[in-house]
């Protein structure tokens, strides 16, 4: 997998900056599932790359950067990885969750605005 120079540098950013205080992971499953500390995970990204699951497994909720003393914006990472996968024409179909939940995410059984509950 070739990530875009963008992603590369937030990783490298993050790897070399965060001071593994973990606040970020108190409240966040996913970096608890996933990594000791996030500044191990971006060097492991770095070094030898992510399974595709990672990236797709954070909710990109940005509370990582509003607990963070640096304002180290894991979320956009993250993100960043995706549109990458993406444009490497990953196919979703190795990523069943990800899969279910695209097809999921635009039917009308879970969309309020198409069943009428919007206030």
């Amino acid at each position: 997998m070739d990530y875009s120079k963008k992603t590369i540098e937030m990783a490298q950013l993050i790897a070399e900056t965060c001071t593994s205080c973990k606040r970020c992971m108190k409240d966040c499953l996913f970096l608890q599932q996933y990594c000791e500390d996030p500044q191990k995970l971006f060097q492991q990204f770095l070094e030898e790359g992510l399974d595709p699951i990672v990236p797709y497994s954070c909710m990109l909720c940005g509370h990582c950067t509003v607990v963070c003393p640096l304002q180290l914006k894991l979320d956009e990472a993250f993100l960043a990885m995706r549109q990458d996968l993406i444009k490497d024409e990953l196919p979703l179909k190795q990523l069943k969750s990800v899969e279910m939940h695209q097809r999921l995410s635009t039917s009308k059984f879970f969309s309020a605005v198409n069943r009428g509950d919007t206030k």
